[in-house]
């Protein structure tokens, strides 16, 4: 049926409601509407009765006129849109590109800093993004902003781009389909780190895209893909002919890929590889396979015996070298490499003794310690917690194995049974040795808040920017740990990482601790004082005099960006800052040490006080 009549009575009665119904017996454009409705008006009894309403307006009085047409146009209204439809000719097609993100109900002004930081340039976006990261994960699922992170893994800014790339990685693979869309395998960096995402997300499954991707790629994006194709075992016949042939980065890719597969024939190859070349052992530092750690076992032995044995100064290039096979020695745990770890033990005299060529220590012994405890960290509970265990009981009076064996207990048994055991040889030490087996130990220990339980790695700040998943101790920390530590000093940092957010009597000691910190006058920067100020802390009056009489080259800047950390009021810092510069002036004065200009310091305490 054809409906244009009856569009066409809507629009002539909304123009004269408009216009006004005085020349409405005139309107010809109305009249002949009317006319047009008359074929409708045969087919249906509710088009009859718009029909009759058209004949009756157009003959009424002018009085009654107003009152017909808005009875009429609310008909009419109410016909058309029962007669509305969607669509239109052609075919479907998405509004945005499969993984382009979904709909959240977030409105711009929440969005608009996020991809201001995301698509813009200068310094701070970072922390927006990795702050919007912390604090709204949700809000890099929105196709507003999912398409702004994958197109910022090309940032100028190197830190920016991957942290956009462990965002993606985090999406899983709702995100792959977006970074496969206009994939370019001669692009640049972006395109490379395109290639990392897909295999962080997809493993062995994204094989077939790789290799169909792999003839066309280009330098970065070729070594991400070949990189990438180590993720699938199938792929071992395939790396191993492209070491033959690969070269550069590109062989460094395919050495990457084969340390992470297994079997004979890679046992067979990297044996070769490093009989050839020791360099390429660095590559084997990421795998715990058993055969990388017996071959790894095996080479920094042989150094270390034909070290010891020779008795000769170690020159620059043999330091290197035992360095080069004791780094991926990190993590791993098999037969051999426990074996290797004892050997080393039984001749720490002679590895102790070891000189350079002009006659020094080498000091290798302190490498190899922090090695164990590396190891230790990301082996987590297994072999390496029995034999840091079984070292440190070889000789308990020796606290060289001390902090290796309270962390292998700490992840293996349960904390009351570890606090018994190792309380009385932390007495028995001294105190400089007692506080730094401490250290040595609990350093390597955090309380991850969002998983409720603490965590060990050796790189901290590492777990922070997305590595690998750290190990759990076996049960939370005895709470009577807290009053030794608590007695160190300036471990502030180690005990931030330690105390739980939630728990407010240790939160309350951390606060007194680190105001003492401040208050005697040792190290601390600015975000010590922050640290104060966001946890309410308001004692303020003098915490500087210690550090001002102390420190005689501390400057006004430094003092003022300090004042500005706290909560005190203009006055209240121009007061402290009066206080501060008087001991400048009798401390420091007579012997010529840097004074602060007077003028500046009275211009700052002028502006304070007036705030």
């Amino acid at each position: 049926m054809n409906l244009q009549p009856l569009f066409d009575v809507k629009a002539r009665l909304e123009q004269s409601a408009i216009a006004g119904t005085g020349l409405l017996g005139e309107d010809f454009r109305l009249q002949r509407a009317a006319e047009g409705m008359k074929p409708l008006a045969a087919a249906s009894p509710v088009f009859r009765k718009i029909g009759g309403g058209l004949d009756k307006l157009l003959s009424a009085q002018p009085e009654a006129r107003s009152g017909l047409l808005l009875d009429l146009l609310a008909l009419v209204d109410a016909v058309v849109y029962t007669q509305a439809r969607t669509g239109a000719e052609g075919e479907l097609s998405p509004l945005l590109p499969a993984g382009s993100g979904q709909y959240q109900e977030l409105s711009y002004s929440q969005l608009q800093p996020l991809l201001a930081a995301l698509t813009g340039t200068g310094g701070g976006r970072m922390e927006v993004v990795q702050s919007s990261w912390d604090n709204h994960p949700e809000f890099f699922t929105d196709y507003r902003i999912l398409p702004a992170v994958a197109a910022g893994l090309g940032d100028s800014y190197g830190e920016l781009a991957e942290l956009n790339a462990r965002i993606l990685k985090a999406q899983g693979p709702g995100a792959v389909s977006l970074l496969k869309e206009g994939f370019d395998p001669a692009g640049k960096k972006a395109m490379a780190r395109r290639v990392e995402v897909i295999s962080a997300i997809e493993g062995s499954t994204a094989t077939p895209w790789l290799l169909e991707m792999l003839p066309q790629a280009k330098k970065d994006v070729r070594a991400a893909v070949l990189t990438a194709l180590g993720e699938d075992p199938a792929n071992t016949a395939l790396l191993l002919d492209l070491s033959k042939t690969e070269r550069g980065a590109n062989r460094e890719a395919v050495l990457r890929a084969l340390a992470k597969q297994d079997g004979e024939a890679v046992t067979a190859f990297w044996a070769a590889e490093l009989a050839k070349s020791s360099e390429s052992v660095r590559f084997l530092g990421e795998t715990r396979a058993d055969w990388a750690s017996d071959l790894v076992a095996e080479g920094l032995r042989t150094r270390l015996e034909r070290a010891v044995s020779s008795g000769e100064p170690i020159d620059t290039k043999g330091r290197e070298e035992l360095s080069r096979w004791l780094a991926p020695a990190s993590g791993k745990s098999s037969p051999a490499m426990l074996n290797c770890w004892r050997w080393a033990d039984r001749h720490m005299p002679d590895i102790c003794a070891l000189k350079t060529g002009t006659g020094h220590l080498l000091g290798f012994e302190e490498n190899l310690l922090n090695i164990l405890m590396y190891s230790l960290c990301a082996a987590g509970p297994g072999p390496l917690c029995d034999l840091c265990r079984e070292l440190w009981g070889n000789d308990r009076d020796s606290a060289r194995y001390l902090p290796h064996a309270l962390l292998a207990s700490l992840l293996t048994r349960p904390a009351a049974e570890v606090y018994k055991e190792f309380l009385p040889c932390v007495e028995r030490s001294s105190g400089v040795r007692k506080a730094q087996a401490l250290k040595d130990a609990f350093a390597r220990v955090f309380w991850n808040r969002n998983e409720g339980c603490y965590q060990v790695s050796h790189n901290y700040y590492g777990i922070q920017a997305g590595g690998a998943r750290p190990a759990v101790l076996y049960e939370p920390l005895d709470r009577r740990w807290f009053d030794l530590l608590f007695k160190i000093p300036n471990i502030d940092d180690i005990l931030r990482r330690l105390v739980p957010p939630e728990d407010p009597e240790l939160q309350g000691k951390l606060i007194n601790y680190q105001y003492r910190k401040i208050l005697e006058g040792g190290h601390f920067i600015e975000e010590d004082v922050a640290f104060l100020r966001e946890h309410g802390w308001t004692e303020w009056k003098g915490f500087l005099d210690r550090k001002v009489r102390k420190d005689g080259s501390l400057t006004t800047f430094a003092v003022v960006r300090l004042l500005n950390q706290t909560s005190l009021t203009g006055p209240e810092k121009a007061a402290e800052l009066r206080n501060l510069y008087q001991i400048v002036q009798e401390q420091h004065a007579a012997n010529k040490r840097p004074t602060w200009p007077e003028q500046r310091v009275q211009e700052l305490i002028a502006a304070w006080e007036a705030e």
